[in-house]
């Protein structure tokens, strides 16, 4: 991957602890917050699959604990 986007993301990781308090409930409860409001304005949110199978050795190492 490009840099910048992973400089980008790390930016964007590092904002939402810092926005929670570094609190990892409060963390999940932002997300899931921020995902009702954008379900209300009518955007798409992705939800993960439901089989949770992993297809691919890396998955399976990845996803070992899912």
């Amino acid at each position: 991957m490009n840099d910048e986007i992973i400089k980008a993301l790390r930016t964007t990781k590092e904002r939402l602890a810092q926005d929670a308090g570094l609190d990892i409930k409060r963390l999940i409860q932002n997300i899931q917050h921020e995902e009702a409001s954008s379900t209300a304005e009518g955007r798409v949110v992705l939800q993960p699959p439901a089989n949770k199978r992993a297809h691919t050795d890396f998955q399976k190492i990845r996803f070992a604990n899912s």
